[in-house]
């Protein structure tokens, strides 16, 4: 099955954006986050269907003060995420880049 990846990125929160087109990412599949900032991040995505229920995941972690950089790879299919995908980070200046597709 081939996919194509693309990366998303944001500085602090809110929503994230492609690195080429400048558009919001949305209804995807997050592969990898790297990221850089203390404190906790969570990024989100949800959308109601047609019949009213809530679908979408959330990604939540901790960068420490051991380490303020560093990445995540999930495995197979990555996380789905329907909906806008935003994200909330610890301080304006942290920093989230998502690979997703």
């Amino acid at each position: 099955m081939a996919t194509n990846i693309r990366q998303g990125f944001v500085t602090g929160s809110g929503a994230v954006l492609d690195v080429a087109t400048s558009t919001t990412v949305s209804d995807t599949r997050i592969k990898g986050v790297t990221y850089s900032g203390v404190g906790t991040f969570l990024i989100t995505g949800t959308s109601v269907d047609a019949y009213g229920n809530i679908n979408g995941s959330n990604l939540k972690f901790v960068g420490t003060t051991n380490v303020d950089a560093s990445d995540i790879i999930l495995p197979d299919y990555g996380l789905k995420v329907n909906g806008v995908v935003k994200v909330s980070a610890p301080t304006s200046t942290a920093t989230v880049g998502i690979f997703y597709g």
